[in-house]
C-alpha cells in the first residue's frame, strides 16, 4: 500500500510542476473528441467535418473557458442545421441559446457536464458522471447533467425532425410548430431518456449526501452506494417500463465507474483512519468536539551517499 501512496504523490508532483501543459493538452484532446464526433454524426456542412478544421477548434477550446466552448458548440451546430434545415436551425439555435443565457452563463464551470454527458454516452461510460458529481460537485450539477442527457437522446431524434420539410414560404409557420411538436414529443415521450434522467438524479443525491456523512472511507461508500443505486434503478425501470436499455452495459459502466471516480477520489485526497483523534478544546462561548484525522503524505526519500576511503597502506 505504500507504494501505491508513493506512486500517488509522485503523480501529484508531476501535475502540479507539469500543469500548465497537462491542462491544456487534456482540453485539447477532449475538445478535439467531441468535434471529431459531433461533425462526424451531423455531417451536413462538410467543410467543418475536415480533420484541420477540428483540430483547429479543438487548438482554441484548449485555451478558452468551458463556457466559450459551449458557444463554439453552438456554433458548429448550427452551421450543420443551415445546411440541413433552416426551420430546424431557428428552433434548435433559440433552444440552445435559452439554455447558455438560462444556466451556463451563470454557472459558466457546469457547462462541462453539458459536454460530457453527450460524449460519454457515446463512448459507452455516461455512468462515471452522476457518481463524479455527486461526490465533487453536489445537487447543483443535476440541471446540467439532465440537459446533457436530453441533448443525447434528442440527437437519436434529428434525422425525424430534419424530415420534415416545407415547399413554400407560406408554409413556413406551419412547419415551425410541427418541428416544436416534435421536439417536444420525441423528448417526454423518449422513456428511455426519462428513466435515465430520474436515476441519474437519484444517484447524484444518493451519492451526495452518503459522502456527507461522518464515517471512515465515506467517500468510497458514497461511491459504492451510488453504483448500486446506478445498477438496481436501471434494472428494475427497464423491467416496468421494458426500455432497450443495456443493463449489461449498465453493470460493466458502473463497475467502470467505481474504479474511475475512486481513483479520483485517491487522487485528491487520502486519509490516514486509524490515527484520528478526537479534540475537546473551548472559548469563552462554546465547547468545540472536534474529529481529526491526517492526511496520508509519503515524505521524500533522502538518499545518503557514504564515502569510504581507502587506507594505503
Amino acid at each position: 500500500m505504500t507504494k501505491l501512496y508513493e506512486i500517488r504523490e509522485v503523480l501529484i508532483t508531476l501535475f502540479k510542476r507539469y500543469e500548465r501543459y497537462i491542462v491544456p493538452i487534456t482540453k485539447f484532446i477532449v475538445a478535439l473528441l467531441v468535434f471529431f464526433k459531433l461533425n462526424g454524426f451531423l455531417n451536413f456542412a462538410k467543410v467543418l467535418n475536415n480533420p484541420l478544421v477540428n483540430i483547429l477548434f479543438a487548438a482554441i477550446a484548449s485555451v478558452i473557458p468551458g463556457n466559450w466552448l459551449v458557444l463554439i458548440l453552438i456554433f458548429v451546430i448550427s452551421t450543420h442545421l443551415f445546411y440541413a434545415s433552416l426551420e430546424a436551425l431557428g428552433i434548435i439555435f433559440m433552444l440552445m441559446i435559452i439554455i447558455y443565457l438560462l444556466f451556463i452563463r451563470i454557472f459558466p464551470k457546469m457547462g462541462h457536464f453539458i459536454i460530457a454527458v453527450p460524449l460519454l454516452f457515446s463512448l459507452g461510460i455516461p455512468y462515471i458522471i452522476p457518481i463524479f458529481a455527486g461526490l465533487f460537485v453536489g445537487p447543483i450539477a443535476i440541471v446540467p447533467v439532465c440537459i446533457g442527457v436530453a441533448v443525447y437522446y434528442f440527437s437519436g431524434h434529428m434525422a425525424t425532425i430534419l424530415s420534415i420539410k416545407t415547399g413554400s414560404y407560406t408554409d413556413l409557420p406551419d412547419i415551425i410548430m410541427n418541428m416544436y411538436k416534435s421536439i417536444m414529443d420525441s423528448l417526454f415521450n423518449d422513456k428511455a431518456m426519462m428513466l435515465t434522467i430520474i436515476i441519474f438524479i437519484g444517484v447524484i443525491l444518493i451519492t451526495y449526501f452518503i459522502s456527507r456523512l461522518e464515517i471512515d472511507y465515506v467517500w468510497y461508500i458514497a461511491i459504492v452506494a451510488g453504483s448500486i443505486t446506478n445498477m438496481l434503478g436501471f434494472t428494475i425501470g427497464n423491467i416496468i417500463l421494458k426500455t432497450d436499455i443495456s443493463i449489461l452495459g449498465v453493470v460493466l459502466g458502473s463497475i467502470l465507474a467505481i474504479i474511475v471516480v475512486s481513483a479520483c477520489q485517491f487522487l485528491k485526497v487520502c486519509l490516514h483512519y486509524t490515527r484520528a483523534e478526537k479534540v475537546q478544546f473551548e472559548d469563552d462561548d462554546y465547547i468545540y468536539y472536534v474529529k481529526a484525522i491526517p492526511k496520508i503524505k509519503i515524505g521524500k526519500q533522502v538518499k545518503k551517499i557514504k564515502r569510504i576511503n581507502t587506507v594505503k597502506k
